[in-house]
């Protein structure tokens, strides 16, 4: 019986010990992937270089980094994570101006849509609609960001632009 208890404890440990070690392998943590890559983003509709994006699974693929370049030379990066508790994707840019932004959101069919919120040092306050828009056909990702100073009445779109591989 005591041999039985060890190896059926024995087998427990290490299920555990495999899950721990891997803690972001879930379906829903893979729900980003797709952008994972590196790519060149082009403004949307045009053959105009916006810029170079690195993208990629950092942390035991618990964290999606990314490292943008416009074509001007403007740099930022982001890190999304996926959160259990909530089942909702979150993410953190920040870029060489210092400025840094907050979103959270889900993925619904090939979209990751995600949204946030800040208050200018005027103290105006602007929403944030971030979606990344997958074709899986054509193998891109459209990003569209846009941002409303008027509570969701008129949006203006920051930044438009289609993520083709390198």
């Amino acid at each position: 019986m005591r041999v039985l208890v060890s190896i059926t404890l024995f087998i427990l440990a290490q299920t555990l010990s495999a899950q721990d070690q891997q803690p972001c392998s879930t379906e829903a943590h893979r729900q980003f992937d797709f952008w994972v890559g590196e790519w060149a983003v082009y403004k949307t509709g045009t053959d105009t270089l916006a810029g170079h994006n690195s993208v990629r699974q950092i942390l035991g693929s618990c964290v999606i980094e990314e490292n943008w370049t416009s074509a001007s030379g403007w740099q930022g990066k982001s890190f999304n994570t996926y959160n259990p508790v909530d089942s909702t994707w979150n993410q953190v840019w920040v870029d060489q101006s210092g400025a840094t932004y907050h979103f959270s959101g889900r993925r619904e069919g090939d979209v990751m849509q995600l949204y946030g919120e800040t208050t200018t040092l005027k103290g105006e306050h602007i929403l944030f609609d971030l979606a990344f828009h997958y074709s899986p056909e054509e193998e891109t990702v459209r990003q569209l960001w846009q941002m409303s100073k008027d509570q969701g009445k008129n949006w203006n779109v920051i930044f438009d632009g289609t993520y083709v591989k390198e």
